[in-house]
């Protein structure tokens, strides 16, 4: 039994397809794997590429849309001393 998946191109100019050799796995960790890459690319949205025939202030609009879809990440990180070991008896 042998088991390929292959990556579908939706856009003109996305990324080669790639193909995930899956011969010998059960189905069930064939399914667990599409699904996996599925959530991954709803977490890890490739960034868009320029349309040739797209102008530049079109790209960039485009592109100034799709980060801003992406929301914005907010906080910081406390990597101090203090914030560390906070609560280990110091």
């Amino acid at each position: 039994m042998s088991t390929e998946v292959e990556t579908r191109i939706d856009a003109p100019n996305a990324q080669s397809p790639q193909i995930l050799d899956l011969t010998g796995l059960p189905a069930p960790v064939v399914e667990g794997l599409r699904t996996i890459v599925a959530s991954l690319r709803v977490q890890h949205p490739t960034t868009p590429t320029r349309p040739v025939e797209e102008t530049a202030e079109e790209w960039i609009a485009r592109l100034d849309a799709w980060i801003a879809s992406n929301g914005v990440r907010v906080g910081g990180v406390r990597d101090d001393r203090e914030s560390i070991y906070e609560g280990r008896g110091e």
